[in-house]
C-alpha cells in the first residue's frame, strides 16, 4: 500500500506557531527608531507569517502560543501585549524570569516537542523569534518528518551556520513587513545581516511606457490578480501563479501571462533576498490605464445596482401621488394605508429580485 500523500491531502496541511516573545521583543525594541512600535511590529509580523503560509503553501495556521516574561515588560505594555496576542489568536504563556535568562526559549522547546507527539495532523511548525537559530529544535522537527520554519527578524548568517542554509528553512521576517517597517528595522540591523534582507529594488525605477492589454487573457490575469490579491501592495509570485493556473486552465501559461503584464507596464516583479532562499513579488501598476479600467469593473461588479434604489424612489413618488388622490377622496381614506403597505412590500420584493 502506498503512503504517498495525495495533492488534496498535501494542500490540507496546517501549521502551528510558537513565538519566542522575549527574544523577539528585545530585537524589535533595539532596532526600531519609532516610539511605541514594538508591539505593532510584532502584530504585523504574526499576521504576515500567517499570510505567507496561507498564500504560499495553502497552509492555515490553527495553533498559536507565545512565551515571555510579560510582567517584566514596560508598564505601558504590560497589559497591552497579552491582549494583543489574544486578538491575533495566540495564547500568551507567562514564564518566570528569575529562573534563568532564556526561560522562554526552554519552555517553547519543551512544549513544541510535546506538541509533535500529540498533534500528528500538524505538519508545519513555525518558530517566530528575534535572532535565536533554534538549531537543535529545527533538526528534531525534521527528524520527525515535519516541516520547520524559523521566522527571524535577524536570521542566522550562512558564514556561521553553513549547514542550516542547505538543510533547514529560515525566513527573514523583515521581508514580510511593509516597506516602512522593513526600512526602520534594517537601519539599525547588524551590519552582517543586511546582505540577506535588502530588497533588490532600485530607489527610482525607470519610467515605463504603457502598452495596451489587448489580449483577453492578459486582461483577465490582471483582473484575477486584483480580485484575489488587490488588498496587498505586494503579491507573492508563487500563490499568484497557482491562482492563475487554477482559474485560467491548462491552456494558459501563468508565467507567460505575468511576463505580458510586465512587458505592458501593468505590473513589475521585484526580488526579495530571503534566507536561505530568495523569492519574488509582483506589484501591480495602478497608473496603467487598463489596470484602472479593471479597478472600475471590479467596483461595478461588487457595488449594489442602482435599479433597486431607482425603483424604490419611483415607487415612493408614485405612492405619494396616489396618497394625495386618496386623501382627496373621502371614500378611499380608509384603504390608503393598506394599499400603501401592499405597494411597499411589492417594491421591496422587486428590489430584492434585481439585486445581484
Amino acid at each position: 500500500m502506498s503512503h504517498e500523500q495525495s495533492p488534496e491531502a498535501a494542500r490540507s496541511s496546517t501549521a502551528a506557531m510558537f513565538v519566542d516573545y522575549d527574544n523577539l521583543y528585545s530585537i524589535l525594541r533595539s532596532q526600531s527608531d519609532r516610539d511605541h512600535s514594538t508591539t505593532d511590529y510584532a502584530e504585523e509580523l504574526f499576521e504576515e507569517v500567517r499570510r505567507y503560509l496561507q498564500e504560499g503553501d495553502d497552509t492555515p495556521t490553527i495553533f498559536g502560543r507565545a512565551y515571555g516574561t510579560f510582567d517584566a515588560l514596560p508598564n505601558a505594555q504590560a497589559t497591552e501585549v497579552p491582549s494583543a496576542l489574544h486578538r491575533r489568536g495566540i495564547q500568551p504563556v507567562h514564564v518566570p524570569s528569575a529562573l534563568q535568562d532564556n526561560t522562554a526559549e526552554v519552555q517553547l522547546t519543551i512544549e513544541l516537542t510535546n506538541f509533535l507527539t500529540q498533534r500528528p495532523d500538524v505538519q508545519t511548525l513555525v518558530i517566530v523569534t528575534g535572532n535565536r537559530p533554534y538549531l537543535p529544535l529545527v533538526r528534531w522537527i525534521r527528524e520527525q518528518g515535519r516541516r520547520p520554519l524559523v521566522a527571524a527578524v535577524n536570521p542566522p548568517q550562512t558564514a556561521d551556520t553553513p549547514t542550516v542554509a542547505e538543510d533547514s528553512k529560515y525566513l527573514d521576517a523583515r521581508n514580510l513587513l511593509s516597506q516602512a517597517s522593513r526600512e526602520d528595522l534594517l537601519a539599525n540591523a547588524p551590519t552582517g545581516g543586511t546582505a540577506y534582507t535588502q530588497a533588490q529594488t532600485p530607489e527610482s525605477p525607470p519610467p515605463q511606457q504603457f502598452q495596451s492589454l489587448d489580449a483577453p487573457a492578459a486582461r483577465r490575469a490582471i483582473k484575477i490578480t486584483e480580485e484575489h490579491f488587490g488588498q496587498y501592495d505586494e503579491v507573492y509570485l508563487t500563490p499568484l501563479l497557482r491562482k492563475l493556473s487554477d482559474l485560467m486552465g491548462p491552456d494558459q501559461d501563468p508565467k507567460s501571462l505575468v511576463s505580458d503584464l510586465e512587458a505592458a507596464g501593468a505590473a513589475r516583479l521585484e526580488k526579495r533576498n530571503g534566507y536561505p532562499y530568495n523569492y519574488t513579488v509582483l506589484i501591480v501598476n495602478d497608473d496603467h490605464p487598463d489596470v484602472q479600467t479593471v479597478h472600475d469593473e471590479l467596483r461595478a461588479d461588487h457595488a449594489p445596482t442602482d435599479h433597486g434604489d431607482d425603483a424604490s424612489e419611483a415607487s415612493h413618488a408614485h405612492d405619494e401621488y396616489e396618497m394625495d388622490e386618496a386623501l382627496e377622496s373621502p371614500t378611499a381614506t380608509a384603504s390608503v394605508s393598506t394599499e400603501n403597505g401592499d405597494d411597499s412590500r411589492t417594491v421591496d420584493d422587486e428590489s430584492d429580485e434585481e439585486r445581484p
